[in-house]
């Protein structure tokens, strides 16, 4: 199995709350029907940032999704769907970086409930 980190920016004309309502409740219409997705998370990078870190932290959040191969992965990606899912992304993200990993749990987290 395969995960893809994706961590994302908003464009500079976007609230904070703006971009997670849009990524939340408008984007993950089109992206959580990729192809072959076996699991889907996002992470909202909250207001309260570590001291240091600046007054923005560099990406507004992540997302976590899985897939049984990184083949399975990249033909969802240039499914129909995919290239749906890419182009509505770049209506809000200012940047959007993918990093395919192998998933090593150290601690299991709290199981998610649908």
């Amino acid at each position: 199995m395969v995960k893809l980190v994706a961590l994302l920016k908003r464009k500079p004309h976007l609230t904070r709350e703006e971009f997670a309502r849009r990524w939340l409740e408008d984007h993950t219409r089109i992206s959580a029907q990729l192809p072959g997705l076996l699991g889907y998370r996002i992470n909202i990078a909250t207001s309260r940032q570590p001291v240091g870190s600046g007054e923005e932290p560099l990406y507004d959040g992540t997302a976590e999704m899985w897939w049984e191969s990184i083949d399975a992965m990249e033909a969802a990606f240039a499914s129909e769907v995919g290239a749906a899912a890419g182009a509505d992304a770049d209506q809000f993200a200012e940047v959007r970086i993918h990093l395919y990993t192998d998933e090593h749990v150290v601690v299991p987290g709290p199981t998610a409930s649908a």
